[in-house]
Formats: structure tokens, sequence, C-alpha cells
């Protein structure tokens, strides 16, 4: 199948008027507009962008289902795909909310057994573990009763049960033994500073142990002040550190999202959805992990008013980016390649490159969605 006439998404995140030929779900090569022929036949995409497909490395749920509360974790991961794949993410990686250890590895086992199949649209990209090695203090929709110091020797038992499918797991720096825990655990997948009241200099510390990632950054952390910076400030002038913003217009304000870009640069940028069930639908009740969450607009909030995820998807995500003032191929790299990278599978997703799976967006020139294409 030969996709011709689009401005293509070059690897190196530059426009390029190149058609794309894809074999057996492979992008098999790249070529000046015109230069190709495909017996298997021709897609025209004339006035439209093809991109890579969108990876999101953070998200609770959507479409009515939450992956940390289902007894059926193959039909909500199946839900999810769907959902995920007609709005142009290639890949997600579930969130596991903060509950009771027992629970967590029953949800790693469903989940190692639940993606045997491939799934209908999106693809799974392994686990994100957001709990249960968080801070009390700034838990936000985590419950609390479930928080546990940090435990390198739960999270490799967490990380085999779930066939080695871990990807990201989050700690709070100032929790006891946590620097002992990031030197462990950065040897199993990315270590994320979250929920967490760290101070700059715990940070730093915590960075220099082996963390590299920061969770939904400034949300669930400290402020910044000139005289204190805390955690939040050694996250941004870190250059080892891939910083999340969720892009919805409500957990950051459009000016702290193009503050962070000009601060940290396209190449450390990772937007995420950190949606939960209620996404792609409308208000009223729903779950996350296993607590009622009321939607009312954009805003999930637990019953005392607590921030509980976000209701907006990736894709819109990126436009908001866009609107807000990062420049559409640096907003569209921060939701592709960066956490493609962040998840370890850009070698296989995040870009337009010969060899990676042919997973697309079609855009219009003002970066907005028009179809998904597999």
């Amino acid at each position: 199948m030969l996709y011709k006439n689009a401005m293509t998404v070059m690897p190196d995140f530059t426009l390029g008027e190149a058609d794309v030929r894809v074999s057996k779900g492979r992008i098999m090569e790249i070529a000046p507009r015109g230069a190709l022929c495909d017996p298997d036949g021709e897609i025209d995409l004339a006035g439209c962008i093809l991109a890579p497909g969108l990876v999101d490395m953070h998200i609770h749920g959507c479409a009515g289902v939450d992956f940390s509360a289902e007894a059926d974790t193959a039909a909500c991961l199946n839900s999810m795909s769907e959902y995920l794949g007609s709005r142009g993410i290639a890949a997600f990686a579930p969130a596991a909310m903060t509950m009771p250890y027992e629970d967590l590895c029953a949800l790693m086992q469903r989940y190692q057994k639940a993606v045997v199949n491939p799934l209908p649209g999106a693809a799974a990209a392994g686990i994100y573990l957001e709990g249960p090695f968080l801070s009390a203090e700034k838990c936000g929709a985590q419950p609390a009763a479930f928080l546990q110091r940090p435990d390198a020797e739960k999270l490799t038992e967490l990380h085999r049960l779930s066939g080695e499918a871990i990807r990201v797991v989050c700690v709070a720096p100032e929790l006891e033994g946590a620097s002992d825990f990031i030197a462990e655990a950065q040897r199993i997948c990315r270590v994320s500073a979250a929920h967490t009241a760290a101070d700059y200099d715990t940070m730093r510390q915590a960075i220099a142990a082996g963390l590299s990632h920061a969770t939904h950054l400034f949300n669930g952390m400290n402020a910044i002040s000139h005289r204190d910076p805390n955690g939040a400030a050694a996250l941004l002038e870190s250059d080892s550190v891939m910083c999340e913003l969720i892009c919805d217009g409500l957990h950051v304000h459009p000016a702290m999202v193009r503050l962070t870009y000009r601060l940290i640069g396209a190449d450390r940028l990772c937007l995420v959805s950190d949606a939960m069930a209620a996404t792609g639908l409308g208000d009223g009740k729903f779950q996350l992990g296993r607590q009622d969450v009321w939607v009312n607009g954009c805003e999930a909030r637990l019953a005392d008013g607590t921030l509980a995820g976000s209701v907006t998807d990736l894709m819109q995500a990126l436009q908001n980016a866009v609107d807000f003032g990062i420049p559409p191929l640096d907003a569209l790299r921060a939701v592709t390649l960066n956490p493609a990278k962040a998840l370890g599978i850009d070698n296989v997703l995040g870009s337009v490159a010969v060899g990676k799976m042919a997973r697309f967006v079609v855009l219009d020139e003002a970066f907005h969605f028009i179809r998904a294409v597999r």
C-alpha cells in the first residue's frame, strides 16, 4: 500500500513532500513524492499531513472503563484500545493506581494474560505503575490507605507477574529508602518522580541515583518559589529528565505549558492524557481505581473536590498544545517519539521511519485530527 501526496512528517520531525510505502504492517520505503508506485493500491492524501500515530504513556481509562478497577482486564484493554485507536493513538501504557499489594499482583497477572492476543486498535505498550510508592502529603486521587514505602523486591515481583511489562514506576523521592529503591528500580524500568513533596536537594539526589522522568509535572508537587525552588525546579533543570504535562488546560495553565517548553525544549517534553474512564463520554459518575468520580465538563473530581485525572484524550491534548502556542511539530514530537522513547518502544513506533510499524494519523494543515490509519 502506498500513501501518497501528503506532507509527511519525516524522521527528524520536519515536513517533507514524500510518499510512504507499507507492506505487512511495516514502513518499507519513504521516497520523494511521485517516485513510488505500489500494485497493492494507493491512498491519495493530498492536502493532508501524514504523521506517526500517537503514544499515550500515562492513561488510566477511557470509554467507560478503568484499568485499575475492572475485573475483566482483557475486556477493559480491548475497549481502551478500540477508542484510542479511533482517535489516532497507536499505543498506550495503562496506569495502575495505588491499591493493596495483593490486588496489584492480581492486576499484573491479568495484564500478562490479556495481552497475549492482539488488541483491536491501539497497542498495549506496557504498564505505568503510578502507585503505591507515593507521598501521603501529595497523594491526590491516589488512595492514601494503600500507600507503601519504596520496595525494590515488591517491584521486581510485580514486574515478573506482569510478564516484565512494567515500563515506568513512580516514587516520591523523600520517602525512606527511596534512593536505594531508585538505584535498583532503574535497572528494571524508567523511574519517575510523582506525588511528591521532595525539596530541591532531595530531588537532585534522586536524579543522581537514576530517576529520569517526571509524572504530570507540577501536579502532585510543591509549587516552585523563587526562594524555595522545590523538586519541580530540579526536574526542569536536569537534562536527563523527561517531563510530562497534562495538556487539558485545567491541570496546567497554558502559560506554564509554554514556559515549560521554552525551558526544556522539544526533546524532553512528553504530553500525556492522564485520562480516566469518562474520556470519550460525557458528564456523570465514573470510577478511578475503585473510587467514585464525578465529571462535569472538563473536570473530574472526587467527592472532596480533588482532581481525579483528565477527560481529555491525547489527540485533543496535541491540539490544545498547538493552540497554546507550542510549535506544531514539537508538540507532535511530545505525543509520539518522546513518549515512545520513555517507554522503550521507539524502535517500532514514534516516528515515520523505514522499518517501524505503519501506524499513522492523518492531520489537516492546522494539525487537527482527520483519521487514523493502520
